[in-house]
């Protein structure tokens, strides 16, 4: 048989989609099925969410969801943000999480040519390397957005430095990310950023002029949608855009006040499939990322694939798919005034430069690279 097509992944995560249209962490979706379109069996084993089954197929791809608590408490994965989940009381959920997570993969990786992949650190990293050290399997990590800033203790930053140095291959979604990943760890780190799903797009096509300003991410402190929303206050009123920002998170309210007092035009659609994402970079006229910390910047990638200009702050990935005055504009983080004087400079029609500059990105790319990868590490028999 060709051992191409014998390889088998088991991600694990901290949440996983539940369909096609589910908006939490659609970039493991479209990860996902770029290693099963190159010929790798793919298994998820992540923490259940009430009222979803333990075990399905979504486009070929098997998940299983472990349970790890009685139902009225078992939210760590409920919201799509573990990290502000796992606080107070609720941090005593996080070791069963952990320990149940880890068996099911011991389980999954005893088939013959199985790779254990961990996405963040903690939990999917840390789950993959104990259990891949437990059944004598090949151990990946992939860093993301988020693992950098819980690594607040010294504790904690050893228990990363043990996972990082425990894993054979250790992935990064940025340069940023990597470095710091090397720095705690002292050991290196590739750069792979997650796929864009170009299909789901529109082809480029001009930006509307009376097009909207959008934004895309959870409504949370730091996606910067507080520094948007004040930047475009600070524009003269008779030329002040609406705003769009598509997501759902704890910060409405905050979010809608703030834009009531600045009397600034907002709008909040809330949860968009992602299949319909394309539908709204067509009506934007420009698309802006305000992050205060970002890992890859997906949104940042999915407009200029779209064809629209992109006004980003410098962190995480974005530097790397936005060129300054060519596909549109970088400032720095919070800096409300720049990103004011930003809006108002980028001009629309960048956002034709945009697709190449993340051409890259191609699920096909994606898929070849970590089947490499993958098969490298079991013909090593690691």
């Amino acid at each position: 048989m060709d051992q191409r097509q014998d390889v088998r992944v088991v991600l694990c995560a901290p949440g996983f989609p539940a369909s096609v249209d589910d908006p939490d962490k659609p970039f493991l979706l479209n990860h996902a099925r770029a290693m099963s379109a190159a010929g790798m069996r793919v298994t998820v084993v992540c923490p259940m969410v009430n009222g979803l089954p333990p075990r399905y197929q979504l486009e070929g791809i098997e998940v299983i969801r472990v349970r790890y608590a009685p139902r009225k408490i078992q939210t760590l994965a409920a919201t799509g943000s573990m990290y502000r989940e796992a606080r107070g009381l609720k941090r005593l959920l996080v070791l069963p999480m952990l320990l149940t997570m880890m068996a099911m993969m011991v389980r999954q990786l005893r088939q013959k040519n199985s790779v254990a992949y961990g996405h963040w650190w903690i939990p999917g990293g840390l789950v993959a390397v104990v259990a891949a050290a437990m059944t004598r399997r090949p151990s990946l990590v992939h860093l993301h957005g988020s693992d950098a800033a819980v690594v607040n203790t010294k504790g904690v930053q050893k228990l990363a430095r043990f996972v990082m140095r425990t894993a054979q291959i250790r992935l990064a979604v940025s340069d940023e990310l990597a470095v710091w990943g090397e720095s705690v760890s002292d050991r290196k780190f590739r750069v792979l950023s997650m796929p864009v799903d170009l299909e789901s797009l529109p082809s480029p096509s001009p930006a509307p002029r009376d097009g909207l300003i959008l934004g895309v991410g959870r409504l949370v402190p730091e996606k910067g949608f507080d520094v948007l929303i004040e930047a475009v206050s600070m524009i003269e009123y008779e030329d002040r855009p609406e705003i769009t920002i598509v997501g759902v998170g704890p910060e409405r309210p905050r979010l809608e006040a703030q834009a009531q007092r600045l009397r600034v035009r907002l709008h909040l659609p809330g949860a968009v499939p992602p299949r319909e994402m394309g539908d709204w970079y067509q009506r934007a006229r420009i698309v802006v990322v305000p992050s205060r910390r970002e890992g890859f910047g997906l949104v940042a990638a999915e407009a200029a694939a779209a064809g629209r200009a992109v006004v980003g702050t410098s962190v995480g990935g974005i530097p790397n798919l936005v060129r300054t005055g060519v596909s549109g504009l970088l400032v720095a983080p919070a800096d409300v005034d720049a990103l004011a004087a930003a809006i108002k400079e980028v001009d629309p029609d960048w956002g034709v430069e945009g697709p190449a500059h993340v051409a890259h990105l191609s699920p096909r790319e994606h898929g070849v690279f970590l089947r490499q990868i993958c098969e490298d590490l079991c013909k090593a028999g690691i």
